[in-house]
């Protein structure tokens, strides 16, 4: 696809005129949706709140490991999946329309494989118009639901507070912006600066070259850290790690709001033409560094508040979230175990009970992962995410895990 650019003169200057373009220009890379998108917390926000009482929506999940994705071999994981669900529907209509979603996706699929990550994500209902591929940054089960809503349950293992970064790769000549997942990356945005041996000429006095550069480059500077505010703002980015000449980086760094500043992660290198494996790839590293530190003051913040100022267990911190008290829910990644919900009430419990200790209601469902519809509540009271993933934060979480939560009161 078309990335989004803002060309800009030597002689341009940060302005509001200038940050309508680059605004403009990021709602339009925002809503370019012809290709595999990372997922973004608006775009999940989306997904949850819509619902369709009378079309179905099928939501897609499928696994793409590299056996997977040689000679095709996806096609026959994704068949299976699709059978398996059309041959549950008694009626011929409805299952005429299913069949016709999931050709929509097969089609796609064969054009075209996200070329990163470890799965894939489609919610599709043609009647409503939706339509939606994610690339998944960690691999979730396959499975097919239909439903009068997106099911996007398993998504909620892919939202942590620390791992969403924007990288930008800075030049004086292009500089591009992507949105980064660990081992993802999708570029949205660049900003094109017209090089000074179009402007500079032999009337020139030579005293005044150095100068003129070392100006436009400042002006330069200064358009690109509102670029990073920006792109920073709108995707939702937690944490910016820049690549370029040390020059460049600084007089960037130095331009930037102090909010965003401190949110400047270390370097990383990669040439400025590098394709998306090659900077997910560089970033990697410095990504996985952050990580870790976040993760581990998270549970160290947890173990430091006591089992007064937070709730230690998969129990107790069920018990906060029906209260509506978690801050910060901190899980184990490895983390899959069964449990059961109350369909009315929304509680959460280890094991399964006759009536909901809560309401008393009867009907209480056993549910696979009673991880998933925990983490999807935290999401739904606005409470920070970390999905523990680093060794380092793990073994801590063990002294009060595999899940934990910071209290609000």
């Amino acid at each position: 696809m078309d990335i989004p650019a803002l060309s800009l003169h030597p002689h341009d200057h940060y302005a509001p005129e200038l940050r309508d373009r680059m605004l403009e220009k990021l709602h339009a890379s925002m809503a370019e949706a012809t290709g595999y998108r990372l997922l973004t917390p608006d775009q999940l926000r989306s997904l949850a709140e819509m619902e369709s009482p009378e079309d179905p929506v099928l939501s897609l999940y499928l696994q793409l490991s590299p056996d997977r994705r040689i000679g095709g071999t996806w096609r026959h994981f994704f068949t299976s999946m699709a059978d398996n669900t059309l041959k549950l529907i008694a009626d011929r209509h409805r299952r005429r329309i299913v069949e016709g979603e999931f050709d929509r996706i097969e089609e796609a699929l064969t054009n075209e494989l996200p070329a990163l990550g470890h799965g894939v994500a489609f919610f599709s209902c043609e009647q409503r118009a939706l339509w939606q591929r994610i690339a998944l940054s960690v691999p979730l089960p396959d499975g097919a639901y239909l439903g009068t809503r997106p099911y996007v349950r398993p998504l909620v293992r892919t939202r942590d507070e620390h791992d969403r970064f924007i990288l930008a790769r800075l030049s004086q000549g292009i500089s591009r912006f992507f949105v980064s997942h660990i081992g993802l990356v999708e570029e949205v945005f660049q900003v094109k600066a017209q090089s000074l041996r179009h402007v500079l000429t032999d009337r020139t006095p030579r005293d005044d070259v150095h100068a003129a550069a070392s100006e436009a480059m400042q002006r330069e500077a200064h358009i690109l850290a509102h670029a990073a505010e920006l792109v920073m703002t709108m995707f939702e980015g937690r944490y910016l790690l820049m690549a370029g000449s040390l020059e460049l980086r600084s007089a960037v760094a130095a331009r930037m709001p102090s909010d965003v500043r401190h949110r400047v992660g270390a370097e990383f290198r990669i040439e400025a033409h590098a394709g998306p494996a090659e900077i997910a790839a560089a970033a990697e590293p410095v990504q996985r560094a952050v990580e870790e530190r976040e993760e581990v003051a998270t549970v160290r913040r947890l173990l430091d508040a006591g089992p007064r100022g937070s709730a230690w267990g998969k129990e107790a911190t069920f018990d906060a979230l029906r209260e509506g008290r978690v801050m910060v829910l901190a899980v184990d990644d490895t983390v899959d175990r069964p449990g059961a919900r109350c369909p009315n009430c929304g509680s959460l419990w280890e094991e399964e009970a006759p009536a909901c200790p809560t309401c008393g209601n009867t009907g209480v469902e056993i549910v696979g992962d009673v991880v998933e519809p925990a983490i999807e509540e935290a999401l739904r009271q606005k409470a920070a995410i970390e999905i523990v993933r680093s060794g380092a934060a793990r073994e801590l979480l063990t002294q009060i895990g595999p899940m934990a939560a910071l209290l609000r009161w």
